[in-house]
């Protein structure tokens, strides 16, 4: 009746008031006094919601006259500060004038899981309200959602789900844009994932993931097994060589943090060539390149290719490619090494002085010179030799993500591998995460490049993982390294360790349980591939807690008894 009946008359069905009727702000005089709020301020708002598609609304502001507070549905507002309410409401602000409901925010989050985009969600949600009776007529706001819109509803509410488990308030600016407004709540999120408490599923134990076993002696102890591997996902870095400064934009090449790297923007983008920059005929724009004419045809070419969309085709190919190299270069770890999407490869006929984008690819080892790193292309031998030249038009990206997983499948923890997956990174990382206040050391290491790893425990006589089992998971054992290899087949094989067989002699343990959640992880290629750092940490932490937390529920129909043991003292 409201909706078919109540518009033109100012009225509406959803009517959003704030949670309280008086200031509760501590300094205030009219807190004492108990002095209701009387100074309203309704506006029309459109709710997006689950079940009823589109609705309008009334959304009504108070504000205490004695200290200027003033009180929205999910904040309340003092000077340049938006201070949200304990709790997650029931329709979120994604806007000024557009609320989402918690549910339906909720089934997007649970979408980008799977993992469907932001912009996939937008589409499929506006197509469904397109089949429902439209009962907004001429209201004065768009009632189709936008990707930025479902990614604020996806922001929102996983920052006030945090805060909500942290037992504190969500605090952002209020005069900041959209886009910039909860940054910096995101970039305290994740510092304290990273470095003080880890995934919250970082102390878990189950019977899937721990074994208790009798010893000769009758004795009973236990075992806990952690296996890694690496994923091609990667965000927009500084295009110069293991610099872990943040882009200020993901229009620029190289990061702002550094002086000197901010200084090669006005050098040529080709390599070896140190001419500065030229400037465009049509204006004061400058180019990547110089002045010579085949720089300037390398430049052209590109935006060329970029236009016509086989840029994220070649990506997509140059994922693919990286995973499988990886999964087959074991016998060779100094060979393992990313394909560079990048750092493009020209080739130029003299015959017409044309510059063409050679789309050969191959596993670039930046220690090679130029001349020696030319093999990397494959070029036809039915064909005569032609000059090759690399450039950098665009950033870097980082080369995968690493993850802890327990043969359960919990995610214990994640990290960026900015240029390779090199073992001593991977040791690094496997350190720092299981040396946080919460988390346990697990007595065995799975990882497919362990034989490597070893040697590099040894060599450097790291504490830290005496105790540990470095073993190779039992398929790249059996099939990507050498039976000649006698360091591998007698230090790092599983069979070794009576604990991580069963009664029959089989594997206790899913030793393939990292490469088994790689195949879902690497559904987030394409939705982080330009992401900020701030936003790229949060979202790929927050599906994985999401992630973990549906696995849990799955480990107890199981029976097997998920829990955070005691940690001794």
């Amino acid at each position: 009746m409201f909706q078919h009946h109540g518009q033109d008359q100012g009225i509406s069905a959803y009517v959003l008031y704030p949670p309280m009727k008086t200031c509760v702000n501590p300094d205030c005089i009219a807190v004492q006094r108990a002095t209701p709020l009387k100074k309203d301020e309704p506006c029309c708002v459109v709710i997006f919601t689950q079940a009823f598609s589109v609705r309008c609304a009334w959304s009504v502001h108070l504000k205490c006259r004695s200290c200027n507070v003033n009180y929205h549905h999910n904040y309340a507002v003092h000077g340049a500060s938006r201070q949200y309410y304990s709790g997650v409401p029931k329709y979120i602000q994604v806007g000024e004038h557009q609320f989402v409901e918690r549910k339906l925010a909720m089934h997007w989050i649970d979408l980008m899981r799977i993992p469907v985009s932001a912009t996939n969600c937008a589409r499929l949600y506006n197509k469904a309200q397109a089949r429902c009776e439209n009962v907004t007529g001429e209201w004065q706001f768009n009632t189709t959602i936008t990707t930025e819109e479902v990614w604020d509803a996806f922001t929102i509410l996983a920052l006030l789900d945090d805060h909500q488990r942290q037992n504190t308030s969500l605090c952002v600016p209020h005069g900041n844009s959209q886009s910039a407004r909860y940054t910096a709540a995101m970039r305290a999120c994740n510092e304290r994932i990273f470095t003080e408490e880890g995934q919250d599923e970082l102390p878990h134990a189950c019977y899937g993931c721990m074994r208790l076993f009798s010893m000769p002696d009758g004795t009973t102890h236990y075992t806990e097994v952690v296996v890694t591997d690496g994923i091609t996902v990667g965000r927009p870095c500084c295009a110069v060589p293991h610099c872990k400064n943040a882009l200020a934009s993901t229009r620029n090449r190289f990061c702002s943090a550094d002086p000197s790297h901010r200084q090669l923007k006005t050098i040529c983008a080709v390599d070896r060539c140190d001419q500065p920059v030229s400037c465009r005929s049509q204006g004061d724009k400058l180019r990547k390149t110089c002045s010579n004419p085949l720089h300037m045809k390398m430049e052209d070419a590109k935006a060329v290719l970029s236009r016509s969309g086989k840029s994220k085709t070649q990506r997509m190919k140059t994922a693919k490619l990286n995973d499988a190299l990886a999964a087959s270069s074991h016998d060779h770890p100094e060979d393992d090494l990313p394909v560079e999407d990048f750092d493009e490869w020209y080739e130029h006929d003299e015959s017409t002085g044309n510059a063409s984008v050679a789309l050969s690819m191959g596993v670039v080892n930046p220690s090679l010179t130029q001349n020696e790193s030319c093999h990397v292309l494959e070029a036809c031998p039915s064909k005569d030799d032609v000059l090759k030249l690399k450039a950098i038009f665009f950033w870097k990206r980082t080369n995968n993500e690493q993850l802890f997983v327990r043969p359960c499948g919990i995610i214990s923890g994640r990290g960026t591998m900015y240029h390779h997956e090199a073992v001593s990174n991977v040791l690094i990382l496997f350190e720092k995460t299981f040396s946080l206040p919460q988390a346990r050391k697990p007595q065995h290491l799975i990882y497919d490049s362990n034989c490597n790893a070893l040697r590099e425990v040894e060599s450097r006589k790291m504490k830290f993982f005496e105790g540990i089992g470095i073993c190779v998971d039992a398929f790249h054992h059996t099939t990507k390294h050498k039976a000649s290899d006698q360091f591998c087949q007698e230090r790092c094989i599983m069979k070794a360790y009576p604990e991580l067989l069963d009664e029959d002699g089989k594997y206790y343990f899913n030793s393939s349980i990292a490469e088994q959640t790689n195949v879902w992880f690497g559904g987030f290629h394409n939705m982080c591939c330009e992401m900020t750092p701030v936003k790229y940490d949060f979202f790929l932490d927050e599906v994985i807690l999401r992630r973990n937390r549906a696995t849990v529920i799955n480990l107890h129909r199981q029976g097997k008894q998920p829990h955070h043991p005691r940690l001794s003292t």
